[in-house]
């Protein structure tokens, strides 16, 4: 699948009396883009927004030529692999199974074997291989943050927005999620929201500032 071109057009989404987010336009191109700002700035409901989570109470998000509408979201989402920032796996399946359970939930490949290839390959990209058959309840936070990823990532899904995927790894495991979405860059959509500044350098192609519920800066 070829990588979409997200057009955010006149967004305008209020949460609460003293915070709105604020969007009058705002193109994403293949690619990895990363979003940065301090804590409560909007970066996790812009990407909400972007992951078709909510629907902004004004304005439009369009992806790959489809506007985002009710009657779009099914073609959108089996596009799309979305990382929220407070994941939550289910404690009694094994690893390997709740990805599986994602890709078969998404219509990645009606082929039994491919798809789990495909999980395969996501595990190894957060470094979760070995731990493919260990229930989720007996994992750490870190780990289990790490097979939420996974579940993003399975499939090679041409649009992903991923709020906060370096949160709870360790250097060598961020530089690896980072080697991971760079081969990924060449034929997807990517949105990374994230406070490392540096991080973000090795893995953007752009990036983008926000303030207050406003892009501030590209």
């Amino acid at each position: 699948m070829t990588a979409p071109v997200v057009h955010v057009h006149s967004i305008q989404h209020r949460l609460a009396e003293r915070f709105t987010l604020h969007v009058p336009s705002l193109t994403l191109s293949p690619g990895v883009t990363a979003v940065l700002g301090a804590n409560g700035c909007g970066k996790t409901t812009l990407l909400r927004v972007l992951a078709t989570v909510i629907a902004p109470q004004h304005g439009d998000v369009v992806v790959g030529g489809t506007r985002v509408t009710d009657e779009a979201l099914a073609g959108v989402r089996r596009r799309l692999g979305y990382l929220p920032q407070d994941d939550s796996v289910p404690r009694r399946l094994a690893v390997f199974d709740h990805v599986d359970l994602v890709a078969v939930m998404r219509e990645i490949d009606p082929d039994t074997r491919r798809r789990r290839a495909a999980v395969h390959r996501a595990l190894a990209d957060v470094q979760l291989g070995p731990l493919a058959a260990e229930r989720c309840g007996r994992l750490s936070g870190g780990q289990r943050r790490r097979v939420a990823l996974a579940a993003a990532l399975v499939g090679d899904a041409p649009y992903l927005v991923l709020d906060e995927p370096d949160a709870h790894l360790d250097n060598d495991q961020r530089a690896h999620l980072g080697a991971a979405l760079r081969r990924r860059a060449a034929h997807a959509t990517i949105i990374v929201a994230t406070h490392d500044h540096t991080w973000a350098a090795t893995i953007a192609d752009r990036t983008i500032t926000m303030h207050e519920g406003v892009v501030a800066a590209g």
